[in-house]
């Protein structure tokens, strides 16, 4: 850089080192004569330079080497320039700052810092350290109110991230005080609440899910269903079974599955008995006559079975499996008369 006087040809260049030493002085003079505050307020309005706002408050620091907000305008500084791994060490400082606004401020920057270093790692072991970082951060933001109100949507993705149940389904609730009938929301709701185990909440999202969703309004009864075997609540569960099992043939199955469970044989039996009289084909109506005879030798209601067997040996005397399967139950029931008796229509068939 050259200065020409108007009345002199002699050139003067100004070094390098002189020009480091300008700077330093003027911004010692800065210092000096303007209040801090105002210096602050002028390096954040800055949104060009922020290489010049970081000198700058470089050598603010100096002064002021504990000054908190400095460093924390300096990490917002250097992440906006670039360089993320200054950034991160005054975070870093910042971290347990007794000053709460700071304190926030640096957690949650450090969080985003973190994740997008996360996408950056390629390696497999890394990631999964950088993961446990980040779990940390989140649950230090999440346990200490650290985020803001309008932001929940972006805290919802992120406990999703961080797999931190407790607090998606926290984050979740927020965003359903606003949209209660979002089948979007309340079917994760729902899920998540039977997950950590808030009974009362699941029976409330599943409620209104049956409401709502109508398109799939058999899952969400089974669903119901499947939620009262799982809290015991047996009572309610066959209570449901009948109002469904009157008109629906995988309803009936399931009651009479059901009733197997709870050892009521004698009802399980007329459930698959009922499904056989209402079946038309041939081989399905066959195993749900099976189930039901099975249901009552199961309960040891070994005379009952014997009796429903000999009562449609006329109706399976020509198929050759069932007619071994009602020897079989014939023999294991000790009903060695009827075992007799349908062997020689057996053998009469056979060698007639």
């Amino acid at each position: 850089m050259s200065f020409v006087d108007k009345h002199h040809d002699k050139s003067y260049v100004i070094t390098y080192k002189e020009l480091i030493f300008t700077f330093i002085v003027f911004s010692v003079i800065l210092i000096v004569l303007f209040p801090k505050d105002i210096l602050k307020q002028q390096i954040l309005a800055e949104n060009s330079n922020y290489d010049l706002s970081m000198l700058y408050l470089k050598n603010l620091l100096k002064h002021s080497p504990e000054d908190e907000s400095l460093m924390l305008i300096l990490a917002e500084q250097s992440l906006r320039s670039g360089k993320k791994d200054l950034s991160l060490r005054l975070l870093d400082l910042l971290l347990k700052s007794k000053n709460e606004e700071y304190r926030h401020r640096a957690n949650t920057l450090s969080y985003e810092l973190e994740k997008e270093n996360y996408f950056y790692l390629n390696n497999d072991t890394d990631r999964a350290e950088q993961k446990k970082k980040l779990k940390k951060l989140f649950a230090t933001i999440y346990r200490e109110k650290m985020y803001k109100e309008d932001a929940i949507d972006k805290w919802y993705e992120e406990a999703t991230f961080v797999n931190n149940q407790r607090a998606r389904y926290f984050f979740l609730k927020k965003k359903l005080k606003k949209e209660p009938n979002n089948i979007l929301l309340l079917e994760p709701a729902y899920y998540l609440a039977q997950k950590i185990s808030y009974k009362r909440d699941a029976q409330e999202y599943l409620r209104r899910l049956q409401k709502y969703d109508v398109a799939r309004g058999e899952k969400w009864l089974l669903d119901e269903y499947y939620a009262y075997l799982e809290n015991k609540e047996y009572t309610k569960a066959e209570k449901l079974l009948q109002s469904k099992s009157t008109n629906s043939k995988e309803w009936q199955e399931r009651l009479a599955s059901f009733n197997l469970m709870r050892g009521s044989y004698v009802k399980a039996s007329k459930a698959y008995y009922k499904l056989y009289k209402n079946e038309k084909k041939y081989k399905t109506k066959r195993a749900y006559f099976y189930k039901s005879v099975n249901a009552l030798q199961s309960g040891n209601y070994m005379r009952s079975a014997a009796l429903l067997v000999h009562s449609h040996e006329r109706e399976y005397i020509g198929d050759r499996a069932a007619r071994e399967y009602m020897l079989k139950i014939y023999l294991a029931t000790g009903n060695l008369k009827y075992a007799s008796t349908l062997s020689k229509k057996i053998f009469n068939r056979e060698y007639k």
